[in-house]
């Protein structure tokens, strides 16, 4: 191409005005160049063109918080605002709630997408613009969990229901429960730790250090037999309490011990009830994430019917404190002695008394005795060595009772 048209330029122009030729038509080309420049229109100027999400996020398809303010003027924004079209390729989680035993309660459509890559493309008179989203999921579950469970002596670690006691709160679908109790002797009363973790579909991972006591079981009739139960308080909180119970009334929620020694496997795996964290329904669901080919807008969720049935007792704990007794203690007092000091004979023993000085003279020259001066006992007085004080004696020990306060459906409907 570039000796095409320097063939041209060497036919046509003049060998001694090539220079100045060529020059003169850069010159127009260049002009043109800026005319189109100045023609050209950028209305449409974004602060970024990429975005990365958390998931959980919501992302927002309106033009206006794309546009950099600072380059676009106030009326121009409006006008842009007004007339840009915006098309995008977001998937929205959809989410599943279900109740204990596994029937649909309710379905519901996030705010927020799901992992992924998306663009969102807008378009304002002959411009266009494309902002590309990037969804990733770096968040760790989030664990609640007694800090301390009470679990009584033999019981078999492998069939215990530690997902009962523990909750996790993450925006993704989650794994199994591992919980590693290589580090609890359940065979000997006292107090350990032990690990419990939990991962996501996209691996992140939490792990979390609880605490056992393992209890002496109860004394136990013969038909009863010692259990570890799962309850949770008036304020929503799991915790486990140590009871007997008759052998044909023991529930699924009932951890029964045994009467012998019992082998620890070490880590037991468990499964996971995960909430999500921006539900917040009242009630107490498994989630399952479906996702969604079309754009966020019209739903076509349909709630299922549901007919309440209250067969699940409301247990509340009621504490008794120690039940005291006050003893009351008088003071203890002794009798002591009370000394003076006096002039004595040595031989005779004659107590001249504390000034008889001159009366022992009289004696020693009579008698030829000599004397001293020594303490002698002139009666007694009290003396406290104990005050008196009250003493608390402990005649009950305090002590934890159930109490049935009312009834409630699996969907958490209280009646």
């Amino acid at each position: 191409m570039k000796m095409k048209i320097k063939n041209i330029f060497n036919k046509y122009i003049d060998t001694k005005q090539k220079k100045v030729t060529i020059g003169v038509i850069v010159s127009i080309l260049g002009g043109i160049g800026v005319v189109l420049n100045i023609f050209k229109s950028h209305d449409l100027i974004l602060i970024t063109d990429t975005q990365d999400v958390e998931l959980g996020q919501t992302v927002s398809t309106n033009i206006n918080d794309y546009l950099d303010h600072d380059k676009v003027s106030g009326e121009l924004v409006k006008k842009i605002i007004k007339d840009t079209e915006e098309k995008d390729n977001l998937k929205y989680v959809k989410v599943v709630n279900k109740d204990e035993n596994g029937n649909i309660v309710s379905k519901e459509e996030k705010d927020y997408p799901e992992v992924g890559n998306y663009e969102i493309n807008f378009t304002y008179k002959n411009e266009s613009a494309t902002v590309k989203i990037t969804v990733k999921d770096t968040t760790k579950p989030e664990i609640k969990a007694p800090e301390s469970i009470d679990i009584v002596q033999y019981t078999d670690l492998s069939t215990f229901n530690f997902g009962e006691l523990l909750e996790v709160t993450d925006y993704s679908d989650v794994k199994e429960w591992k919980i590693d109790t290589s580090k609890v002797d359940i065979n000997t009363i006292g107090s350990y730790k032990f690990k419990v973790s939990i991962q996501d579909q996209y691996k992140n991972k939490t792990t979390k250090t609880l605490n056992v006591n393992v209890v002496e079981a109860p004394i136990v009739n013969e038909g009863e037999v010692a259990v570890t139960e799962v309850i949770t308080d008036e304020n929503g909180n799991k915790k486990t309490i140590v009871a007997k119970r008759w052998s044909d009334e023991i529930s699924s929620k009932d951890s029964v011990a045994s009467t012998f020694p019992v082998s620890n496997k070490g880590t037991i795996k468990s499964e996971a009830t995960n909430t999500k964290p921006t539900t917040n329904n009242g009630i107490n669901a498994t989630t399952n994430n479906t996702t969604s080919s079309s754009n966020k807008g019209g739903s076509d969720l349909n709630n299922t019917s549901h007919t309440h049935n209250y067969n699940i007792p409301i247990i509340k704990v009621v504490h008794h404190d120690d039940e005291i007794k006050i003893v009351h203690h008088d003071a203890v007092v002794e009798n002591q002695p009370v000394y003076e000091e006096h002039i004595v004979c040595k031989v005779c023993h004659k107590d001249f008394g504390k000034y008889g000085g001159a009366n022992a003279d009289d004696h020693s020259g009579d008698t030829g005795h000599s004397y001293e001066s020594k303490d002698v006992q002139v009666g007694t007085r009290q003396v406290t060595v104990k005050e008196a004080y009250n003493e608390n004696i402990v005649v009950k020990q305090a002590y934890d009772e159930m109490a049935t306060t009312g009834y409630k459906c699996s969907c958490g409907v209280i009646k």
